[in-house]
């Protein structure tokens, strides 16, 4: 039986594991399995982006672009709620921590299904998709490196979500007593993260092989679904959506590997987006702020 193998770092980042060489520095996802399964499944990945890319055009890089956006915001959004969370564990804000563990996972887990070569954007209904489905098309493609660690992911996904409906709908008693947190829920983040990465890192290398810069455009339509959101007939326009778009437009107009299409002024503005407006240096309520800089790499290396 071939033993799991950990892949070597080179220069500018660069590993090279299963065949191929990643941008990535993989902490988590590479352990999960042999170095022969995660061939054939980059292969197989790789394959299903070919059949978009090989049939290229503005439509698809546009949806592609806005979808790849989409996926740094879940990545940026998981970790704000975490860092969150701790704030909440050390003020003994207890009863909001299970909701902060499962949107954090739930939003990874969105962040996986924007990636997925096989789920059609349906003019923008993805965005919405249900959070039972979100945990079984995340796990149907981790069962492609591991299917014991998809079936351990999708129980650990369904007990937040249990955890999360007890404190809703059945306001127990005895507060958190009978919630459990003897999980590593760092270890299950920072994998969700990784599985949209690797799958972006595959996306990337078939735009740049298969497709034409001038089909590299970002639409207005797409943008504007990423923008502008309708929920139970209120709408929700978000301006600094609009400029980060903006910026994807002019600068960055087709999709790369997660990691390299966020941004510095992305990621300070979104976490920073959630820092209090009026605080004195050093205070409690400073410690709100989602962490400092130096923490945001928890789950994911973001720039």
């Amino acid at each position: 039986m071939q033993k799991n193998i950990q892949p070597k770092v080179g220069k500018n980042k660069a590993m090279n594991f299963a065949g191929r060489n990643w941008y990535y520095s993989y902490r988590e996802l590479f352990s999960i399995g042999t170095e022969k399964k995660f061939k054939k499944a980059s292969n197989d990945i790789a394959s299903r982006y070919a059949l978009l890319t090989k049939s290229w055009n503005e439509d698809l890089n546009s949806q592609w672009t806005s979808r790849t956006y989409l996926s740094t915001k879940m990545i940026l959004n998981a970790t704000v709620l975490l860092k969150q969370r701790e704030f909440a564990q050390k003020s003994n804000l207890r009863v909001v921590v299970p909701y902060l563990e499962y949107y954090a996972i739930l939003s990874l887990l969105r962040g996986v299904v924007f990636m997925l070569p096989d789920k059609d954007w349906e003019d923008g209904k993805l965005i919405e998709i249900s959070h039972a489905k979100a945990i079984r098309l995340t796990c149907d493609w981790i069962a492609k490196f591991d299917q014991e660690k998809a079936k351990e992911v999708k129980s650990f996904c369904n007990q937040l979500k249990a955890q999360r409906e007890l404190i809703s709908y059945k306001a127990p008693a005895s507060g958190d007593a009978n919630l459990g947190f003897d999980y590593d829920i760092e270890h299950f983040a920072t994998l969700l993260a990784e599985v949209a990465q690797f799958n972006s890192e595959l996306l990337e290398s078939s735009v740049k092989k298969n497709t034409s810069k001038d089909d590299h455009v970002l639409l207005n339509k797409h943008a504007e679904q990423v923008c502008n959101i309708e929920i139970e007939g209120f709408e929700f326009l978000d301006g600094e959506d609009r400029h980060r778009m903006g910026y994807v437009r002019r600068k960055q107009p087709y999709p790369l590997n997660l990691e390299l299409f966020m941004t510095e002024g992305q990621v300070e503005d979104f976490i920073g987006a959630w820092d209090a407006d009026d605080y004195e240096e050093g205070s409690e309520e400073q410690m709100f702020y989602s962490g400092s800089p130096s923490s945001w790499q928890d789950i994911f290396d973001v720039p």
